[in-house]
């Protein structure tokens, strides 16, 4: 998925609601705008997606930093605080990385693109509630945790089911 495709899906389904003058700041939360009009793609999703949209104070199941933060192991672009989430460089897989040991807290994903297939799961998933403030229940979980399984398998399990299991 390119940093384009991924920033209108976010926006077609924020579209799919109804959005009342009150929600309009959901906007500004949740997508991304971009930087210029004139895009500048290298087909490197990270780069395209930092370098083209204005990340700060998004929040999509993680707030994005601002930049991108690069070392010579990992490439981090958000954070779930206390710990980073970021690229491997050396295995391409997404991990939630612990600043203070200086390790891997967690894998979330085999690599970015099935990291963004669970984002937009999870974004889908918690629309309603921003929005509508629904209420979820053992089964709206259950859906979901199901969904994000199937893509993720076991190895990139242990970060979902802490955070949407029941």
């Amino acid at each position: 998925m390119t940093a384009t495709k991924f920033v209108d899906r976010l926006k077609e389904l924020l579209e799919n609601y109804n959005l009342t003058t009150e929600q309009e700041y959901l906007n500004e939360i949740l997508i991304p705008e971009s930087k210029n009009s004139n895009l500048n793609l290298t087909k490197n999703f990270l780069s395209d997606l930092h370098n083209n949209y204005d990340l700060s104070g998004r929040t999509i199941g993680f707030d994005f930093l601002g930049r991108l933060n690069e070392n010579f192991d990992y490439v981090f672009f958000a954070i779930n605080d206390p710990f980073y989430i970021g690229l491997d460089k050396k295995t391409n897989e997404i991990i939630m990385y612990d600043m203070e040991f200086e390790k891997i807290h967690l894998k979330l994903a085999k690599n970015i693109e099935q990291f963004t297939q669970i984002i937009l799961l999870i974004f889908e998933f918690g629309l309603p509630g921003w929005i509508n403030e629904k209420q979820y229940s053992t089964d709206d979980r259950n859906n979901l945790l199901t969904k994000i399984k199937d893509i993720t398998g076991s190895e990139y399990w242990t970060f979902y089911e802490q955070s949407y299991g029941n």
